[in-house]
């Protein structure tokens, strides 16, 4: 590692669970980020910052006012422009080892394999059900890790599930009969900071899965911002899932 990057990331390699393997270990990782929200553009900033080695970035909107009430790489001079386009733009600027790639589109099923096959890691921050039922099967059926958050007014909630595990359950498990639910930023209320938070715990997660760190297997934590409460509920594989019952183990 040279000189400059041991005292960029001197602050992490001082932890003896980093040390400089682990610090290399986050600077050779691909890290797709789906959804360039409050969740994503918060993620996609520490992710960025620590040094992750390609960061693969994936959302099909474009920024407008109220969008910079929470979403934090974007300012009022990028309004109407591409998110993908500005969040490149700024984490390359934050971060020149970083290579950051960027992918004007929504995921769906006739992309995502193009889009995702190199990705150590996919964090799933995405606002509608549809695409994240697009990325679980993906993430499910290739065996990669999955960390997907959400908010909505004072709550949110985030979970991983390691489907190199084949004991995991997966996001139908647990979240049936979703069709024409929708977790659109759009119509909904949200606290500005709740996503902050949210994003820091989801790359936190990120992070300390490319270290062998994470104790988190099959747990959904909710966050209530409100009553500062913070909740964590065992997720279980369900034998009748439709999904995971047509994966080849």
């Amino acid at each position: 590692m040279e000189d400059k990057n041991l005292l960029r990331y001197s602050r992490h390699i001082m932890l003896p669970e980093i040390d400089i393997e682990g610090q290399k270990s986050i600077s050779s990782s691909k890290i797709a980020v789906v959804g360039l929200g409050g969740l994503g553009c918060s993620a996609s900033v520490y992710l960025a910052a620590s040094g992750v080695g390609e960061l693969n970035l994936v959302d099909d909107d474009s920024i407008d006012l109220s969008n910079l009430q929470r979403q934090i790489l974007f300012s009022e001079e990028d309004l109407n422009r591409e998110k993908v386009e500005i969040a490149q733009m700024k984490l390359s600027s934050l971060n020149e080892n970083v290579q950051v790639n960027s992918n004007n589109l929504r995921i769906n099923n006739s992309n995502i394999e193009n889009i995702l096959e190199g990705s150590d890691l996919i964090l799933d921050c995405t606002d509608n059900f549809e695409t994240r039922k697009i990325i679980n099967a993906y993430c499910l059926n290739e065996k990669k890790i999955l960390i997907s958050g959400s908010s909505q007014g004072w709550k949110g909630q985030f979970f991983t599930l390691d489907f190199r595990n084949e004991n995991s359950p997966c996001y139908e498990c647990f979240f049936e009969d979703l069709e024409g639910e929708d977790l659109s930023c759009r119509e909904s209320s949200i606290f500005s900071p709740l996503v902050g938070i949210i994003g820091s715990f989801i790359a936190s997660e990120l992070i300390k899965k490319l270290i062998s760190l994470s104790e988190i297997q099959s747990e959904i934590i909710e966050i209530d911002l409100k009553q500062n409460k913070f909740k964590k509920l065992n997720l279980r594989k369900n034998k009748n899932c439709l999904l995971c019952s047509k994966v080849k183990k």
